[in-house]
């Protein structure tokens, strides 16, 4: 073992006066805190961005494709075939989003008709194969509450063709759903493509969107660039990254501000490292002096102080990580972190810590830590022995 590493480990055992002892508390206890906030603040902002992202990409499409001017897209049929042939490419699906009125038994709302082939079941968001009957719909489930409408009952959907003639129609609640996403449970109405039709008094359902899904989605930019190429300018494709951006990148400046501002306070914490070896330094001013004297160099005595320091950082850092972690899995075990629906579309935030983050926020606290060590191991290679040795 080289004498530096076991100087400082034994310097570190030793007994210490009250003061020194205090601030090795005071760093130890502030640092794991800190990297134990970190933790749990960065695993909270993922676990938010993940469940958006999740709900986001369960509900809606990977790539969206409509006309430029918004029109109905009449040769929906041959595009869907061949963008079906592409090698990324999972599935293909038609729909059409009008706003609409919907009148139940206590109220009325604004409601988004979607058109889907497909019904949802109540509570789940996962689609059977069963294709809705015509005027029948199904309804939010936050928005069947608010219209205190339930299975089986009748309602009146409003829609205005041309902005100008409103219609009334009447249709039949067949089920629920749920998405996760309040935004969606509260205006969200599916209704098949049969349905819309008669709805809106055509013969056949002609869609003004096109929902490509994907195998890969972090690769649906370059895909939705390749069908971009493929269909002209008279076509407008989205990827969800695109539609998403400026959510996506508020959640990321969200966890990058509270990476800088916590890391702020491990600093802070670490001072305290700073104040520690400072009194240990003064303190063992005639060893210092000894250990020169018998041929100890400045880099000698340098790295003795900077081992010591670092161990309280790592003390400190290895406790942040139990506790940090520990507190995700409590955290997700009682789910404590509820939220109202209305404000933030999800009333359950999961913490979702990441390996690569919390390796990240050792080695920011570990970089702290040994900067609050540098000036102290300096001053202490600076003592001069002689001067030491008189006095004593």
């Amino acid at each position: 073992m080289p004498f530096e590493l076991k100087l400082a480990f034994r310097y570190f055992r030793a007994r210490r006066k009250s003061l020194a002892r205090f601030t090795s508390l005071v760093a130890v206890v502030g640092i794991a805190a800190g990297v134990a906030s970190l933790i749990i603040a960065n695993a909270l902002a993922r676990g938010f961005s993940d469940e958006m992202q999740d709900k986001i990409l369960a509900n809606t499409a990977h790539i969206l494709i409509f006309t430029t001017d918004g029109a109905e897209i009449l040769n929906w049929r041959e595009i869907k075939a061949n963008l079906e042939k592409l090698e990324n490419v999972k599935e293909v699906s038609a729909t059409t989003y009008e706003s609409v009125l919907i009148i139940g038994k206590d109220s009325t709302s604004y409601a988004v008709l979607k058109v889907s082939g497909f019904r949802f079941q109540v509570s789940s968001g996962q689609p059977e194969t069963r294709n809705l009957k015509p005027e029948t719909i199904s309804i939010g489930k936050q928005l069947a509450e608010k219209l205190n409408l339930k299975s089986g009952d009748e309602a009146e959907i409003i829609t205005f063709q041309n902005q100008i003639e409103p219609k009334r129609t009447s249709v039949i609640v067949q089920d629920t759903f749920q998405t996760g996403l309040y935004e969606y449970d509260s205006s969200w109405i599916y209704i098949s493509p049969e349905g819309f039709a008669r709805l809106s008094g055509k013969r056949e359902f002609t869609p003004t969107i096109v929902h490509v899904s994907v195998k890969d989605i972090y690769n649906a930019d370059k895909i939705a660039d390749e069908i971009r190429a493929s269909l002209g300018e008279s076509f407008k494709v989205v990827d969800w990254q695109e539609a998403n951006q400026p959510l996506f990148a508020a959640l990321s400046l969200e966890r990058k501000v509270a990476l800088a501002i916590i890391s702020l306070i491990i600093f802070i914490a670490a001072l305290n490292i700073t104040t520690t070896l400072a009194l240990l330094v003064n303190e063992r001013r005639l060893d210092i002096a000894i250990l020169r004297t018998c041929g100890a160099k400045t880099r000698n005595l340098i790295f003795i102080f900077l081992l010591e320091g670092l161990f309280l950082g790592f003390i400190g850092i290895f406790f942040g990580v139990v506790l940090g972690l520990l507190g995700c899995v409590l955290g997700n075990y009682f789910k404590i972190i509820r939220l109202s629906a209305e404000v933030y579309s999800l009333n359950y935030i999961p913490f979702h810590p990441n390996l690569a983050n919390v390796l990240l926020i050792v080695f920011i606290a570990f970089l702290l830590c040994l900067t609050a060590t540098v000036y102290p191991a300096f001053k202490a290679s600076r003592i001069k022995p002689l001067e030491n040795l008189r006095t004593q």
